[in-house]
């Protein structure tokens, strides 16, 4: 955690240089492109900001009140970026359309230049935050890299602006980096509504797993299994799990059997299982139901 930490925080220093040279590039330049770009930029600093945040408040422990200490603030955080970035794309599409027809003016040698730093600095933090599977940082890579295509595409607005002076290419890019923010924004949105949704990780499929734990010697059914995630590196199940009428011992054993399974075969960091005798289960008299609850 301490090293995501220092991660983020070269991340967000390096981000903040290069909005305040895409700032100054923008107000020399009068592109709409870059504007969106800088825009882009200005969410990935908050999205770092907040990220650093929550990676904070997963260190710390467990409490009476918190029992699964703040791990899922980093969801919430991932959750908030992604409408973010929704929002952001909405407003540079709107921006374009508007300016249709009005043949603003355009300054492509500035416009050129800040965009070049743009790109080298959003590939830098791509390229530091990639190999992190943590979805808060993961939603940080896909706002830097998505940032990184968005300057690439200002790059290549701004020389063609140059030989030809046409300003439509500028709102052309600018409708491209819209639809780059969106897709960004609609896989960091999926991802953290299923968390919070608390559904099972993909791979984590409910057959698989009855199958997976009826195939352990002395197990003769599985019932009520839940799987869910309070984040994206913690998953956790519980489960009913039907055997013959064997000691307090060999049910510990049983049950340890089938943790080490349920972690190998498919993430699962912590198992709750409840051991009862087969055909004398909670299942039979149909008091595994949620709704009976």
């Amino acid at each position: 955690m301490d090293g995501e930490i220092k991660q983020l925080r070269i991340a967000f220093l390096v981000t903040f240089l290069v909005l305040v040279i895409q700032l100054a590039g923008w107000y020399y330049s009068n592109s709409l492109a870059l504007l969106g770009d800088t825009g882009h930029v200005f969410s990935d600093m908050l999205s770092l900001g907040v990220s650093m945040a929550a990676v904070w408040l997963a260190l710390r422990a467990p409490s009476s009140r918190y029992t699964f200490g703040l791990h899922r603030a980093e969801v919430f955080s991932a959750f908030f970026n992604g409408v973010l970035l929704v929002l952001m794309a909405l407003l540079i599409a709107y921006e374009a359309l508007l300016r249709i027809g009005t043949g603003y003016s355009i300054n492509s040698l500035p416009m050129l230049v800040t965009s070049l730093i743009g790109l080298a600095g959003n590939v830098y933090v791509a390229y530091a935050l990639q190999h992190e599977e943590n979805l808060n940082i993961r939603s940080a890579f896909l706002h830097a890299a998505g940032d990184a295509l968005s300057s690439a595409g200002v790059i290549l607005a701004a020389v063609l602006i140059f030989f030809t002076g046409q300003y439509l290419i500028d709102i052309a890019v600018s409708l491209l980096i819209a639809g780059i923010i969106l897709f960004s924004a609609y896989t960091v949105l999926r991802n953290s509504l299923s968390i919070l949704l608390e559904s099972a990780p993909h791979g984590a499929d409910i057959e698989k797993i009855a199958s997976a734990v009826r195939s352990i010697k002395g197990v003769r059914g599985v019932h009520d299994i839940h799987v869910w995630r309070t984040c994206s590196e913690l998953c956790f199940a519980m489960m009913h799990v039907e055997t013959n009428n064997i000691s307090l011992l060999e049910a510990s054993r049983l049950s340890k059997r089938i943790e080490e399974k349920l972690k190998r075969d498919f993430g699962i960091c912590h198992a709750t299982i409840q051991i009862e005798p087969y055909g004398a289960s909670c299942e039979s008299r149909g008091a595994c139901k949620v709704s009976k609850h």
